[in-house]
């Protein structure tokens, strides 16, 4: 972008000569997130504005303030949001159930989101946050201290495990 300043000293942009225009209505970002075998995967979505737009409709919560009281309540179900996010991200998968692929179907990702390990919808959950940054910005500076403090405990059974196995 190339400023230049005209004679009344108002500022004035324009592109520059190599630059090249990019279709803004066209954002779609995609990528295989592999399960822990290196075989089976997910194809995860970064989120386009419609899709963002859905996500959060239904994963609103309603705050109810009571007048007498002047108490609030809010309803928040983690494992609903975090479902939900999974669902409106995932656009296809490679998984096998008793040895055979499963067909990608919203109810066979309700079985896998409702029967898979928690570590594995974990990992899916962080992979399809880290594409969608504006999720992250939804956490506050508590929320993530709660994270790290979380995963140095995980690390620490992690280690005492390995320790144990390698004795």
């Amino acid at each position: 972008m190339t400023e230049t300043i005209n004679e009344s000293g108002t500022v004035t942009s324009a592109p520059d000569a190599e630059a090249t225009p990019v279709d803004y209505f066209g954002f779609q970002l995609t990528k295989r997130h592999f399960l822990p075998d290196g075989i089976q995967w997910f194809e995860i979505a970064a989120m386009n504005e419609g899709d963002k737009t859905k996500y959060q409709q239904k994963t609103s919560r309603d705050l109810v303030v009571e007048r007498q009281s002047g108490n609030a309540r809010m309803r928040v179900d983690p494992a609903a949001e975090r479902h939900e996010l999974i669902i409106s991200c995932t656009k296809d998968w490679y998984v096998l159930r008793g040895g055979q692929p499963v067909p990608f179907t919203k109810p066979m990702m309700g079985d896998f989101l409702t029967l898979a390990d928690p570590r594995i919808v974990e990992d899916i959950e962080k992979a399809i946050r880290k594409m969608n940054p504006w999720l992250l910005a939804e956490m506050t500076s508590e929320d993530i201290q709660k994270e790290i403090d979380n995963l140095e405990e995980m690390k620490q059974v992690a280690l005492e495990r390995e320790r144990g196995e390698s004795s």
